[in-house]
């Protein structure tokens, strides 16, 4: 049987601490008084929903899934019913701004409310992040009158919000997108086109679903220049706010996958749908920005939810296997002995641990730049857009990517029993893959990094990131031999990368996109192992002083997950190197048809 989950709530209340988080959000007037007083009790109480409300019926959902008739798709009754008590709690608006309906608790926040949510049911979870994503895009973009119809439901929870991108013939090219707006004389616009991909684009958890769809209105410019974002709202929303007719929004089908059954994944079809222009026309991309960065983030969350839940699982299964007797111990000893006292399933434990540890840091870092993105002023908001932008997609891909990665290896350590359904590690492995792909596959993520971040300020912002690396390892190397120790092998690796980086720039400059392009990939890897490094020798700094005034062996422990990290894998960084400056040609020296 699966185990039951619980929620790593000191481990979430520490990652707060190595991010700075209460210091840094305290400079923002709206969240002066935000501190553990705040964080402690949420969690816990967003715990004990999730353990008693998501996690039993996470498997429910995973073997029924949702199921279409007529056009209308049918969640399973216990979900419908979880998501009631859902909005009834305010998990849904938490960490919305207040003038807009919501909680007024900064993005940093749901860093570790979303992480338990969706450790104990990811599919559940999808349908409020996206929808906190529209309600920023049309918090940020829309007018006050769109404001004023859409957000109080969509903040509330009683209804949800989508985004709508990809088209058969497009997906992440949306250049070649075809749905098309035209304009009416009373100023709204008729939409029309088929959407894919669309995550709970229709379910029957809320009575209005809010679809925030790109589109190009007639004679608009080629390509992404000329994309326009529309409000499109599966049934019209009167003036008194009550509801009319429906719009002429209709799911054709939904799609058979591998993990996420729960999460349904639509085909939409707009037949001259009324639509509500966001901003001005040919910016919809630029909008629909706001929306895809926040959910990005996310995904990078829900590689770090499936990696922590089946870590949990897998420890609690070694500490109760008994199999084989572990090198180096007695046959009497043996006898009373579990798997986990196996070297090798020591490792594999560990290297999950502090994965998870290091995907933690980053991920609540990325959201607590958000926060200064969006709430901060002056040097201080420019500091948040300029780093949030460099995270972002190492967010997304690196850990989305661990977390396929560690779901795995939470399998082998189970060994033949994790590849059988009912004790549930599957399911995470299933339900992460998705992430890597969707919102902009990692590629493209890599892409990203290399071309439009490595080159901001001239270089010099992914300078100041590297440089803010130097300084936590210059605080390492006065901590004492231990954390000395690790400064000097993160030094190691923080050079290499900075050497790195210099090359994909001067090969960038030199015009030799193709070449830098073929590297794009290992050093988003590269970069994110690195990152990763630096948040441990964080996290061994705090743990060290924690360890000096409270004597907890829990601090201990934290120095020896960082420890482990940057000994024992943060070396695989500069395999990368490699990788990274090897060029296009060994890639394109094999025809296509010989593959």
């Amino acid at each position: 049987m699966a185990v039951p989950y619980k929620a790593p709530v000191k481990d979430i209340v520490f990652g707060y601490e190595v991010i700075d988080s209460y210091n840094v959000l305290n400079k923002i007037s709206e969240f002066s008084d935000f501190s553990e007083d705040i964080v402690i009790p949420t969690m816990e109480e967003c715990a004990k929903f999730s353990e008693e409300v998501l996690a039993p019926i996470n498997a429910i959902g995973d073997q029924q899934g949702a199921s279409i008739e007529n056009g209308n798709v049918t969640m399973p009754e216990e979900f419908v019913d979880a998501y009631k008590k859902f909005i009834e709690a305010g998990w849904a608006s938490i960490s919305l701004p207040e003038e807009i309906g919501g909680g007024g608790m900064p993005i940093t926040l749901s860093g570790g409310t979303l992480e338990i949510l969706s450790t104990a049911n990811l599919a559940f979870g999808l349908a409020p992040g996206l929808s906190a994503g529209a309600i920023s895009a049309i918090n940020f973009h829309g007018n006050q009158e769109q404001k004023d119809k859409f957000l109080p439901k969509l903040v509330s929870g009683e209804w949800t919000g989508t985004m709508n991108l990809s088209e058969p013939q497009s997906g992440s090219d949306l250049g070649t997108i075809t749905t098309k707006a035209e304009k009416q004389d009373d100023g709204t616009y008729k939409v029309t086109g088929t959407k894919v991909w669309i995550t709970f684009g229709e379910h029957n958890m809320t009575e209005n679903i809010i679809h925030l769809v790109l589109a190009k209105v007639p004679g608009s410019p080629e390509g992404t220049k000329g994309i326009s974002m529309f409000i499109v709202p599966k049934v019209m929303v009167n003036d008194d706010g009550s509801l009319g007719d429906n719009n002429n929004v209709s799911c054709i089908s939904i799609e058979e996958k591998l993990g996420i059954h729960a999460s349904p994944t639509c085909v939409m079809e707009y037949d001259g749908s009324v639509g509500y222009l966001v901003g001005e026309e040919n910016r919809g991309l630029n909008y629909m920005f706001t929306m895809m960065n926040e959910a990005r983030v996310w995904v990078g969350g829900q590689g770090l939810a499936c990696a922590s839940g089946a870590l949990q699982g897998a420890s609690q299964y070694a500490r109760d296997r008994v199999q084989g007797r572990p090198v180096g111990m007695s046959k009497e000893d043996a006898k009373k002995s579990t798997i986990i006292d196996h070297a090798d399933v020591r490792r594999m434990l560990i290297t999950i641990k502090s994965y998870v540890d290091a995907m933690r840091y980053l991920m609540y870092d990325n959201q607590l730049m958000l926060d200064l993105e969006y709430f901060a002023e002056g040097e201080l908001k420019e500091f948040g857009e300029e780093r949030c932008g460099i995270l972002t997609p190492i967010t997304k891909a690196w850990i989305s990517d661990l977390g396929v990665e560690l779901s795995s290896i939470a399998i082998q350590v189970y060994g033949g029993m994790g590849y059988v359904e009912e004790t549930g590690v599957a399911q995470y492995l299933r339900d992460s893959r998705i992430a890597p792909i969707y919102e902009g596959t990692n590629g493209i993520q890599a892409l990203d990094l290399m071309f439009r971040k490595l080159p901001l300020d001239n270089g010099q912002a992914m300078q100041r990131l590297l440089a803010d690396v130097n300084k936590v390892i210059d605080e390492m190397n006065e901590g004492g031999e231990v954390l000395s120790d690790m400064a000097q092998k993160l030094k190691v690796e923080v050079d290499r990368l900075s050497e790195v980086t210099l090359w994909l720039g001067s090969k960038m400059l030199e015009g030799e996109l193709v070449d830098a392009s073929a590297g794009a990939t290992p050093y988003l890897k590269m970069f994110g192992q690195v990152l990763g490094g630096y948040y441990m020798g964080k996290a061994a700094i705090l743990a060290t002083k924690k360890l000096e005034e409270t004597g907890d062996e829990y601090y201990n422990e934290k120095i020896t997950l960082s420890k482990f990290y940057i000994e024992q894998l943060l070396p695989l960084a500069s395999g990368y190197a490699s990788s990274v400056t090897a060029g296009k040609d060994d890639l394109f020296n094999i025809k296509a048809e010989s593959f």
